[in-house]
């Protein structure tokens, strides 16, 4: 593998205080949104000599205050400032904190010393010279075009969420690659797909991605999955750039992420699977066995989740491969991944049941044995119905980590209301309750009741962000780079859907009118063929810019291309 990419520039931003308070002895301030980053104080006049105390935090108190020990791995900070004298500004000197896994850390890039995860400030120094103009929030973040994307909806819970996950997916470039959270500062292939995915939906920026493929190269972490993951990192970018350089450059590492030493003789993998971390998530996988050799891990050793894994990473590791005139390797990629469908149909299928039991030789069947194969393209026509029902019946019965693949299962199985009615719940499973807790960022888990050490900063939590634009607003490439795209929104019981996607050819601008008729106004970006799929109604017709065609489809939707840029409106009648 040749050399990691360019490190990515970071950018620093002054955040005026939202709050600011003088509570006696203490000044408070309310900086709206829990950033990575740090702090300057300038006082109006020449402070006294002395030491002053500075409290950071992500949540408060009951009675208001910063919170100074929250539950789990929720951030708060105290640092000690001296003052001098002659000296007006102050940037704090943050000490360096013992991670979860010393040594496996990303250090903090040096731009404003230190970095901390916080939302609140606390300075016990109220008879100091501290005014609002003096104290800013100092926001480290990779370069981010705010205007790139946008979403709104007429459900008000739906839009939060989507503002909730896009300032996570900024807030937390900080380190110029994906972390996983504050507790530990470590990339994993996991966490780096779903930030990735989500990263590229609201900014199309690739730089972050591409430092974090490279960097999970040269430091890969340890689940069987994780490093299937790498392939499907390698292809996203391919698929949203159109640019094969990573994967040209990774090629070689890439192709050993598919484990294919780990297939047996008829080519089904042969390797324990994390299947959702934390373990309580996953749905009484293999009736809840646990390997004895690594509590994280649990079998059969011939798994559904781990060959669902192996069938998508060969799919994706085909299309590299392609791109790069690798044609027997291609070939022989799209071969073993046809081997895959066939024996995992024929190994995991539960004729009686209609589902995927968990692995060979089992009698249970949890949501991720099969969400996986759904989410994937595993599921023969015929049996899609039947999978489906038995997803959704387990509602959310997952991670943060797992809804990804969860949202995507049902909104390809057709379920669109399921979905969003997910997105927007309102239980302790749910986006909204993150926000209701007081998190401006995605947490690592529904709650600390399921993972009692969780961060309040973890973007695997963020799938929403990619979920709404490529699914509900229904922009996705058909071919690398968007020359070939397909606006398909799925709006379920939404009245009204619109936003911008980001794509190298330009953005996307989408709006659905959801009532009678189906509406959809879009925008498209020049040097880009599009394919529109729009819900059935009524009267069964198709009219492109008040004109009526003839449209293509299946039951359920009609679907016409278009070769012109620029805006069309397209009515489903």
């Amino acid at each position: 593998m040749a050399g990691l990419v360019d490190p990515v520039q970071l950018k620093v931003v002054e955040v005026a205080p939202e709050r600011f308070e003088m509570r006696g002895e203490t000044v408070f301030a309310d900086f709206g949104k829990d950033v990575f980053g740090n702090l300057r104080i300038v006082f109006a006049e020449d402070p006294s000599d002395r030491v002053i105390k500075v409290r950071f935090g992500e949540k408060l108190a009951q009675d208001g205050s910063i919170d100074r020990k929250p539950s789990g791995s929720v951030n708060f900070r105290e640092v000690l400032l001296p003052v001098h004298r002659g000296h007006r500004s102050y940037q704090l000197e943050i000490p360096s904190k013992e991670f979860h896994l010393r040594g496996a850390s990303v250090q903090a890039p040096k731009v404003v010393n230190e970095l901390t995860p916080f939302r609140y400030v606390e300075i016990d120094a109220a008879d100091l010279p501290i005014h609002p103009s003096g104290l800013r929030q100092l926001f480290v973040h990779a370069p981010f075009d705010d205007n790139a994307s946008s979403f709104e909806s007429s459900d008000d819970t739906l839009n939060c969420v989507w503002d909730l996950c896009k300032h996570t997916i900024k807030a937390t470039t900080a380190f110029g690659v994906y972390i996983d959270g504050e507790r530990e500062r470590i990339p994993y292939e996991a966490d780096a797909y779903i930030n990735q995915l989500s990263h590229y939906a609201c900014d199309l920026d690739p730089r972050v991605a591409r430092s974090t493929i490279d960097y999970l190269l040269e430091h890969p972490t340890w689940p069987t999955e994780w490093s299937l993951h790498m392939p499907m990192m390698a292809a996203a970018d391919y698929w949203a750039t159109g640019d094969s350089t990573s994967a040209e450059r990774n090629y070689d590492v890439l192709r050993k992420k598919l484990l294919m030493d780990k297939a047996r003789e008829d080519g089904l993998l042969r390797a324990w699977a994390i299947v959702d971390w934390p373990a309580a998530e996953r749905d009484g996988y293999n009736d809840g066995q646990i390997c004895p050799e690594d509590r994280r891990q649990i079998g059969p050793m011939v798994n559904t989740v781990v060959n669902a894994f192996y069938y998508h990473a060969l799919r994706q590791m085909a299309v590299l491969a392609a791109a790069l005139n690798k044609e027997i390797d291609a070939s022989d990629f799209e071969s073993k991944a046809k081997t895959v469908y066939e024996l995992f149909n024929r190994v995991f299928f539960d004729e009686r049941r209609s589902i995927y039991i968990d692995g060979e030789g089992c009698s249970h069947a949890s949501l991720h044995a099969n969400m996986f194969p759904l989410a994937f393209g595993l599921v023969p026509a015929g049996r899609v119905t039947g999978v489906a029902e038995f997803v959704q019946s387990r509602g959310m019965a997952c991670s943060v980590y797992g809804a990804q693949y969860l949202l995507e299962a049902l909104f390809i199985a057709g379920l669109d209301e399921v979905a969003i009615s997910l997105m927007s719940a309102r239980t302790k499973r749910s986006w909204w309750h993150m926000i209701e807790l007081g998190s401006t960022m995605t947490l690592e888990a529904w709650d600390a009741e399921f993972k009692p050490n969780l961060t309040w900063n973890h973007p695997w939590g963020a799938a929403p962000a990619n979920i709404l634009s490529r699914f509900v607003l229904g922009v996705r490439p058909l071919k690398p780079g968007y020359s070939q795209l397909l606006i398909a929104p799925r709006v379920g019981q939404l009245r009204f859907a619109r936003g911008k996607v980001p794509t190298p050819l330009g953005p996307v601008d989408v709006s659905v009118e959801n009532i009678e008729t189906f509406k959809l106004t879009v925008t498209i970006p020049r040097d880009s063929h599009t394919r529109i799929e729009v819900p059935r109604r009524s009267q069964d017709q198709l009219f492109v810019d008040g004109v009526p065609v003839k449209a293509t489809g299946d039951g359920h939707t009609l679907a016409v291309t278009l070769s012109s840029h620029g805006q069309h409106l397209i009515e489903s009648r």
